[in-house]
């Protein structure tokens, strides 16, 4: 860091009323630490530029270059050593990456939180089929499509979360529809034609999503 640079570091801290002391306890740094910065004898490093940086309100660049344009800067002030100037980059862009970083955090979105049926459910679905095949020895035959609802009650969850019904597990309702009907009441035909409904449901869950992201 130059001594021009350093300078400047002791010209923000005056002006926002801070010892070095004060300065040092808010960086979590020491008070000789602030002292060879000032002095130009070091360099801030990543985390504390970027402190510095949110503290006084301006960019890192900013404060490289002494709160003025790089071209008045580099006009004005003698060139400095390509290692120093480097070293400046380097510092600059870590501190950028970092404030990024913690932006794409704050936008990324929240872990939904599930109730407790989302994680009780394939244990409730079983249940179902033993309770109807001990309740009634005839259910048994048909007891065992309380499983199928399970890829069912979670794809619509997922489908309905993400906005996409091709998540959605449509053959297993087919599938539950046709087997209730068939075992049941002797419904085996017409209840196929079931099964030709989901090539027709897949493309028009297809051409809905397409569309929605076309409005994005």
């Amino acid at each position: 860091m130059s001594i021009k640079q350093g300078d400047y570091l002791k010209k923000l801290r005056t002006e926002n009323k801070l010892s070095q002391e004060k300065l040092a306890e808010k960086l979590g740094v020491s008070r000789q630490s602030i002292s060879k910065w000032e002095q130009g004898y070091a360099v801030p490093d990543t985390d504390n530029m970027f402190k510095l940086s949110k503290l006084y309100g301006l960019s890192v660049d900013e404060i490289l270059n002494c709160g003025e344009a790089e071209k008045t800067d580099s006009a004005n002030s003698p060139v400095q050593p390509a290692a120093n100037t480097g070293a400046q980059a380097a510092v600059a862009e870590k501190a950028q990456t970092e404030s990024d970083t913690k932006k794409d955090e704050h936008k990324r979105p929240a872990k939904k939180k599930r109730s407790w049926l989302f994680y009780a459910y394939p244990f409730i679905a079983i249940f179902a089929m033993v309770a109807l095949g001990v309740i009634n020895s005839s259910l048994w035959k048909s007891s065992w499509l309380c499983i199928l609802t399970i890829p069912v009650f979670y794809t619509f969850i997922f489908a309905r979360e993400k906005k996409n019904l091709l998540i959605f597990c449509y053959p297993a309702v087919v599938l539950i529809l046709f087997f209730i009907g068939g075992f049941h009441f002797s419904l085996w035909h017409p209840l196929w034609i079931l099964f030709l409904t989901i090539p027709i449901y897949y493309i028009g869950a297809a051409v809905s999503y397409k569309n929605s992201r076309h409005k994005k």
